[in-house]
């Protein structure tokens, strides 16, 4: 509904209330006697002068832009306004039923009658004001309540596209490192980690601009990386996957396991001389999917293991999940370190 329509409803509908309580008060004090065509049109010139009056009122708060004015300016200014409009609006309503529409069984005119009236104006302006002025505060909360959410979207889309541009690079480093070591001693490798290169590269343009992908895409694009990483390691690396098939469309981050399978490699694999497994787990559990990446080696206290691209993917699941995600890692035995990541399924 428009605001000029709700307007006029509001304005229509509270000049019947205040019509039939005062036939009502006429009945109970005066008697059916006192109902006559002349009170009835008195009524009438009195709800159609305060809605006027009420209208030009309004007009001047919007040219004059009261609606933004702090409390304490708007105060004092409505409190004069007010009783100025009942003013005004008490003479012309006078000026009509004793000049210029005269009523016949109404009481002469009389100034304490006439201050009563403009008293009784004045509270009724009053209570359209204090209304008219709530609708338009819970309005420009309401908006800017949605400016802010809209703002804050807006920082958090840019946020999350600064923390993914940063994962990336440090991932090709890693990759591209990898390939120039073996490009003199194994060309052979070499090249077939360019092919499991270009695999990796196709799918962060691909979907780099999304903000989830499915579990099987990310575990597909997982696999490629382990080979990578595999034909570096030789023998000295080992993996597998454990993957519930019916996890396999559910929406996780871009490069979050590829991240936490590189981590497993950097720090807890490569430390070891005769080099390690790592498993790839992903389990259902009643409203949310837990993903893990297990390691041989062993966290130490000083170390935390959570440099950037962890630190980022922390940032990325609290923009996408709120605290409803959350990652974990932590030595899980005597020789396994766990990375453990848990999404939320809606």
């Amino acid at each position: 509904m428009k605001q000029s329509t709700l307007y006029w409803i509001c304005q229509i509908f509270g000049w019947a209330i205040y019509s039939l309580f005062s036939v009502g008060m006429m009945y109970v004090f005066g008697g059916t006697e006192s109902i006559t065509p002349d009170t009835l049109k008195l009524q009438l010139i009195i709800g159609v002068c305060l809605i006027s009056f009420s209208h030009l009122f309004r007009t001047f708060i919007k040219k004059n832009d009261w609606t933004r004015l702090a409390l304490k300016s708007l105060i004092p200014k409505l409190i004069l306004g007010v009783i100025v409009v009942a003013f005004l609006a008490q003479s012309f309503i006078h000026l009509l039923i004793y000049y210029l529409l005269p009523l016949n069984n109404i009481a002469a005119f009389s100034w304490v009658n006439f201050v009563g009236y403009v008293g009784s104006v004045t509270i009724v302006m009053a209570s359209w004001a204090t209304l008219y002025f709530a609708y338009h505060f819970i309005q420009r909360n309401r908006r800017s309540e949605i400016e802010k959410l809209e703002l804050t979207t807006a920082l958090q889309e840019a946020e999350l596209a600064i923390l993914k541009n940063q994962i990336n690079p440090h991932f090709l480093f890693n990759a591209l490192n990898n390939i120039r070591s073996l490009i003199l001693s194994d060309p052979e490798k070499a090249r077939s980690m360019v092919t499991h290169i270009s695999e990796l590269l196709r799918y962060s343009i691909q979907f780099n601009a999304a903000e989830k992908v499915t579990l099987g895409q990310e575990v597909a694009i997982v696999k490629d990386y382990l080979q990578l990483e595999s034909i570096q390691f030789n023998d000295r690396l080992t993996y597998a996957f454990e993957i519930d098939d019916s996890s396999l469309d559910i929406k996780i981050p871009p490069m979050a396991i590829q991240l936490l399978v590189e981590n497993a490699i950097k720090h807890g694999v490569s430390q070891i001389t005769t080099g390690g497994n790592i498993l790839i787990r992903s389990v259902l559990e009643n409203d949310h999917l837990r993903i893990e990446v297990c390691n041989n080696g062993q966290l130490k206290e000083k170390s935390k293991r959570e440099g950037i691209g962890l630190k980022n993917l922390i940032e990325r699941l609290k923009i996408l999940f709120g605290h409803f995600a959350e990652l974990k890692v932590e030595n899980s035995s005597e020789n396994t370190v766990t990375a453990s990541l848990k999404i939320p399924l809606s």
